[in-house]
């Protein structure tokens, strides 16, 4: 049997799976669920655990912040134009298609960086809300812009919905795939055949979409 770090939910209806980066199983469930039960979920998604490990062993290393080096964005790529300074005053500017970056070590770099990209992934994910919301026939109560390692997105039941800012270094196309994806739990909070049909009604390529973010998904770590 796989090990696994089991946790128990009052609120959660299902049973999920969730892989941390460094290869760790998580079994999420609901607060009475069963043993034998768990077991056998765990057990029947053994090739999909064995999977995504392989997967993790197959993602390209942390991308090195020097100066000169490119990280992605969205469709493209931006430069790091690294800026020395002796001060506590760490930041990060977008020239073009530089990403100029003050700060006194590599982790200030990492954290400007990534601080950037949860400012630009709020921005982008208003806009793209904006675009889909009239689509799917709801809008959400909020925007949350998180940084889960195991998630891509979420909605809550009082209607907030959470983006991983690494989407950001993903293509656009994959970034409105989650935005549709979790405004549609706005009208169905499961993963049934109802949620589908609306994803389908409002992404008819979401399958494609889906299985290229699955896919490519260990490449969009700083």
């Amino acid at each position: 049997m796989t090990a696994y770090t089991l946790v128990r939910s009052r609120r959660r209806r299902t049973f999920c799976l969730q892989i941390d980066p460094e290869g760790a199983l998580r079994v999420l469930v609901p607060a009475d669920a069963r043993p034998e039960a768990i077991d056998t979920f765990v057990l029947e998604h053994t090739r999909w655990i064995e999977r995504m490990r392989a997967r993790l062993q197959d993602r390209p290393p942390p991308v090195a912040l020097t100066d000169g080096a490119r990280i992605p964005y969205l469709d493209g790529a931006l430069s790091i134009a690294l800026q020395a300074t002796n001060s506590r005053r760490c930041r990060a500017e977008r020239d073009g298609d530089r990403l100029c970056v003050a700060g006194a070590d590599e982790a200030a770099i990492r954290r400007q960086i990534e601080l950037w990209y949860r400012q630009e992934a709020y921005r982008h994910g208003i806009e793209r809300i904006l675009h889909f919301a009239p689509l799917v026939g709801r809008a959400p109560q909020k925007l949350r812009i998180a940084g889960q390692k195991t998630r891509w997105g979420s909605c809550s039941s009082r209607g907030t919905i959470s983006l991983n800012w690494r989407l950001m270094m993903a293509p656009s196309a994959l970034f409105d795939y989650v935005v549709a994806h979790e405004l549609c739990h706005l009208l169905c909070p499961h993963h049934g055949a109802g949620f589908w049909r609306e994803v389908a009604r409002v992404m008819p390529d979401y399958e494609r979409r889906r299985k290229t973010l699955r896919a490519q998904s260990g490449h969009f770590f700083l």
